[in-house]
C-alpha cells in the first residue's frame, strides 16, 4: 500500500511533464511547418506553394518512408522489396486509417496521429524508468532533449520511430518492475516493428543475471526456466514475420535479401561503415552528398563518443542495449554513396543516449552548449523534411 501511494504522484507527475514537452514540441513543429511551406519552395521548385489554391500544403509531412508504410498498410506486401518494412506499424495503421475512409489522407492522418500518440506515450514511460533509476530532474531534462534532438522529427511523421521507442521504454519499464512476462510481450511487439527489436534479448538477460545471480544456491532449473521463458517471446516477433513471409512469398527471409538487393544494405563489420563514410565523405566531388555524409557521420560519432566516455553512468542493461544498437546498425551500410543513410534516425531510439545528456546537462553550460547544438538543427532539419529534401 505504502508503495502504491508513493507511486501515484510520481505517475501524475509523469503525465504532467510529458505533457507539456509532448505539446511544446509539436507547437513548434507545426509553427516551423508552416513558415516552411508558406516560405521557401519545395525541392525542385522555384517558388513556395501558394497554400489557398494549393491542397498539397497539408500534405508536408507525406514524404519518403511514410509513403511505403502506407502503401503496405493499404495494400498488403504486393511490393517484395517492401518486406524491409516489417509490420506492426503498417497494421496499425490500416485500422486506424479505417477511421477516416482509408483514402490517402486517411492514411496520411492517421499516420501523424499515430506516431503522435505514441510518442507521448513514450515520454511517459521514460519518464517513469528514469525517475525510479536516476531522478526527476535527470528525467525531465531528458525528455526535453529528446523531443528537440535535430532528428526528432521522425517522432512526429508517420514512420514507426515513435511506436518502436515506445515498445523499447515499455520492455525496461517492464523489466524494472520485473514483469517479465510484459517486458517479453513488449520486445515481441517490438520485433515486429524493426528488426532491431530482438536485440532487447540483451537488456533482458543482463536483467535476469543480475537479479537471480544471488540467489543462484536457491533457485531449481524450473525455477530458471520459468524466469527465462519470456525471453523467448522476443525472437518469436521476427519467427512471426519469417512465417507469414514464407507463407505469403515463398521466401522467410525476404526482408535480409531485399535489403542486399534492392536496398544495398550488407552485413559488414561496424568499423568499414565509418571508414567507407569518411573515405566518402574526403573524395565525393557533389557537394550535397558531401554534406549529407558528414551530417550521418557527425551524428553516428557523437552517440558512440558519448556511450564510451559515460557508460559508467548508466545501469549495465542500458550501455549494452545501446551498444547493440550502435553496432547493428553500423553493421548494415547502404552502398558506398552514403553509407550511413538514415544511421542519425535509427539511434534516435538508443535512449541512453539521451540520459547521459541529462546528467551532464544539470551543469549550466553543458545544458546550454547542447540546446545551441540540437535547437537549431531541428529547425532546419523540419524545415528540409517538409520542403522534400532527404533528411536520414
Amino acid at each position: 500500500m505504502k508503495e502504491f501511494l508513493v507511486r501515484m504522484p510520481t505517475q501524475r507527475i509523469a503525465w504532467k511533464e510529458a505533457a507539456w514537452i509532448f505539446v511544446l514540441s509539436r507547437l513548434v513543429i507545426i509553427l516551423i511547418t508552416v513558415i516552411a511551406v508558406i516560405r521557401f519552395p519545395q525541392a525542385r521548385e522555384a517558388f513556395a506553394r501558394d497554400c489557398a489554391r494549393d491542397p498539397s500544403c497539408f500534405l508536408s509531412w507525406w514524404h519518403w518512408d511514410v509513403l511505403s508504410f502506407a502503401g503496405i498498410a493499404q495494400n498488403g506486401y504486393q511490393s517484395i522489396q517492401n518486406t524491409v518494412f516489417f509490420p506492426l506499424w503498417p497494421v496499425l495503421l490500416h485500422g486506424a486509417a479505417a477511421l477516416f475512409g482509408a483514402s490517402l489522407v486517411g492514411y496520411y492522418v492517421a499516420g501523424l496521429l499515430l506516431a503522435n500518440l505514441f510518442f507521448y506515450l513514450a515520454l511517459v514511460i521514460f519518464y517513469l524508468l528514469l525517475s525510479q533509476d536516476f531522478d526527476q530532474a535527470v528525467a525531465r531534462k531528458a525528455l526535453f532533449y529528446l523531443c528537440f534532438a535535430p532528428y526528432a522529427l521522425f517522432f512526429f511523421a508517420g514512420y514507426s520511430e515513435s511506436l518502436f521507442l515506445l515498445l523499447c521504454l515499455a520492455a525496461f519499464f517492464f523489466l524494472q518492475r520485473e514483469r517479465y512476462w510484459l517486458a517479453g510481450m513488449s520486445g515481441f511487439l517490438a520485433a515486429l516493428t524493426r528488426s532491431q527489436g530482438v536485440l532487447l534479448v540483451v537488456p533482458f538477460l543482463v536483467v535476469l543475471l543480475q537479479r537471480y545471480w544471488s540467489q543462484r544456491q536457491h533457485m531449481t532449473w524450473r525455477d530458471i526456466l520459468h524466469a527465462c521463458s519470456p525471453l523467448a517471446l522476443i525472437p518469436l516477433g521476427v519467427v512471426v514475420y519469417m512465417l507469414y513471409l514464407w507463407i505469403a512469398k515463398g521466401d522467410p527471409l525476404a526482408f535480409s535479401t531485399q535489403e542486399a538487393t534492392f536496398w544495398h544494405r550488407h552485413l559488414t563489420f561496424p568499423v568499414v561503415s565509418l571508414i567507407t563514410a569518411f573515405k566518402t565523405f574526403f573524395h565525393h566531388e557533389v557537394f550535397d552528398l558531401r554534406l549529407l555524409n558528414a551530417l550521418d557521420l557527425g551524428f553516428t560519432l557523437i552517440p558512440l563518443a558519448l556511450l564510451v566516455l559515460g557508460w559508467r553512468r548508466l545501469p549495465l542493461s542500458y550501455s549494452l542495449f545501446a551498444l547493440a544498437m550502435l553496432l547493428f546498425d553500423l553493421s548494415y551500410p547502404q552502398g558506398i554513396v552514403e553509407p550511413l543513410t538514415a544511421a542519425p534516425r535509427y539511434l534516435m531510439v538508443i535512449f541512453p543516449v539521451f540520459v547521459l545528456l541529462a546528467i551532464w546537462g544539470k551543469r549550466p553550460r553543458l545544458d546550454r552548449l547542447i540546446l545551441v547544438l540540437f535547437l537549431p538543427l531541428f529547425a532546419i532539419n523540419v524545415v528540409l523534411f517538409v520542403s522534400h529534401y532527404w533528411v536520414s
